[in-house]
């Protein structure tokens, strides 16, 4: 009879740690969830769109007007193509649209495919 009562206490021991193993398991899985909800959350805000688009110039002057245009909020990365008359440029649409990247250039005197320099 004592051997019984040792043995079910063994037992109700080991089958409380499988429990709070168990337990402990699930929540660190809820926590990891949530972590990767963030994370997607983060990533989505700093999603990244490239475009390129027609921007008319002549010279070295024009490239930097052009360049120093694309320096805003929301632009990673840009430049202009004086041979192909193009702009390539990285940004964030949850920050700038890219009809206001067009503005941004037309304010500095230069036509785009959609918006003419004297219209910004």
């Amino acid at each position: 009879m004592q051997l019984n009562r040792i043995s079910s206490f063994y037992l109700v021991v080991l089958f409380g740690w499988a429990i709070v193993i168990t337990s402990t398991k699930a929540q660190e899985t809820s926590s990891k969830v949530q972590e990767t909800s963030s994370k997607v959350q983060d990533t989505s805000s700093k999603a990244k769109t490239e475009a390129r688009f027609k921007v008319y110039g002549n010279c070295g002057a024009c490239e930097e007007r052009i360049t120093e245009a694309l320096d805003q909020k929301g632009i990673v990365a840009g430049g202009w193509d004086r041979e192909k008359q193009e702009v390539w440029v990285v940004y964030r649409p949850s920050k700038v649209t890219l009809e206001q990247i067009h503005r941004y250039i037309a304010a500095v005197g230069h036509d785009t495919d959609l918006m003419k320099a004297d219209s910004a």
